[in-house]
């Protein structure tokens, strides 16, 4: 069996409410060159009665996995580890692709937009119907926001390369991911003018848990968290007494060591206006 161009992967629990809609959105793409992965993580609401449904639709192209996870993440990286595509796209499963040609029209372009291995879009949000993001670059993802996962299709290879997502940030690991990505000189990335999915902000991981403050210290844009964390942990260190004698020690130590080292500097500067004097 040929591998297909696309791997679809759609972490789940108990998405009863809004898979069907999903999945039926990905049969009736034009483009039927992509397989399904879905990735359950112990749904007891039907999820998986949904989607076995639409396995007459999509035949050996229906890949279910179900079992307990870490969460979202971890959920994607087997998803990852289970996929045959050339590139991936991590769907939630409240998302839809735009438009049915949505699809064949990301095909093409990668098509016609060699070397590439990364590629992304825009989204439409779902609460306002306005469209985001426009072209990125490592800057806008370090100050300013994240590509939306629905937008990025990955080449496979890139898994391998860059790492898994890293289950330490709960809810922005794909924001780290992306760093990665954007991070490493050798990758190339492209933005494409097309509108790959609508997508469902008013659910999802930080609708239900705010912000990943683990990974948001991270971030220069939030860079006064940085600050309170670190003043956090000095507190912490100083409020034990023989840890308030060592750091008085280890200033003094540098202290001296700096004057003498800047004494040494004003007498060999000194000596030869001294010498050119007596001369």
């Amino acid at each position: 069996m040929t591998a297909p161009m696309f791997s679809i992967i759609v972490p789940t629990l108990n998405a009863a409410a809004t898979l069907d809609a999903c999945l039926d959105n990905l049969v009736r793409q034009t483009c039927s060159d992509f397989e399904l992965v879905l990735v359950d993580g112990g749904s007891t609401d039907g999820t998986l009665d949904i989607a076995n449904s639409f396995a007459p639709n999509l035949g050996t192209r229906l890949v279910i996995h179900c079992g307990p996870d870490q969460g979202a993440y971890d959920a994607m990286n087997r998803g990852v580890g289970m996929a045959t595509g050339a590139w991936l796209l991590f769907l939630g499963a409240d998302d839809t692709l735009y438009e049915a040609d949505t699809l064949a029209r990301v095909a093409a372009f990668i098509g016609d937009h060699q070397p590439i291995d990364l590629v992304y879009g825009d989204v439409v949000m779902r609460s306002t119907g306005t469209r985001h993001a426009g072209v990125f670059d490592l800057d806008r993802l370090l100050f300013e926001t994240n590509i939306c996962h629905q937008s990025i299709f990955y080449r496979r290879e890139l898994f391998a390369g860059i790492g898994p997502y890293n289950l330490r940030y709960r809810i922005w690991a794909d924001w780290d991911f992306n760093i990665r990505c954007f991070s490493n000189p050798a990758l190339v990335t492209r933005y494409m003018d097309i509108v790959v999915a609508q997508y469902n902000d008013t659910t999802g991981l930080s609708m239900k848990e705010g912000t990943d403050k683990e990974f948001r210290k991270r971030l220069p844009m939030y860079f006064w968290l940085s600050a309170l964390e670190t003043s956090r942990r000095m507190l912490a260190f100083l409020r034990r007494k023989e840890n308030r004698r060592l750091a008085f020690r280890q200033r003094l130590i540098r202290y001296r060591a700096v004057s003498s080292v800047r004494a040494d500097n004003a007498r060999s500067t000194s000596t030869p206006h001294s010498a050119s004097k007596l001369s």
